[in-house]
């Protein structure tokens, strides 16, 4: 991997590009800091999804219960927007 400051990656940007395509990797600094790296181009093939059936059948959903909420009712709308005006 090539290390250069940002006036010699300036100067020498044509060359630069070229290792790049052959392959190499180039990290420009800035005062001994790195704070880019250049990489060939790979291009991204889109990624596999795997769909599978379900475990259960979807409608044991409507089957699930769950105990009351203790203490006063929830306005879950109210709720929400208070959370929101928060941000």
């Amino acid at each position: 991997m090539l290390s250069v400051n940002i006036a010699a990656f300036r100067a020498q940007l044509s060359k630069l590009l070229g290792r790049v395509r052959r392959g190499e990797e180039v990290v420009v600094l800035d005062r001994r800091v790195p704070v880019a790296r250049l990489v060939p181009y790979q291009e991204r093939l889109p990624l596999k999804v795997a769909v599978r059936k379900p475990v259960d059948d979807p409608s044991s959903l409507a089957k699930l219960a769950f105990p009351p909420l203790k203490g006063r009712p929830v306005d879950t709308l109210s709720a929400l927007l208070e959370d929101r005006g928060s941000r």
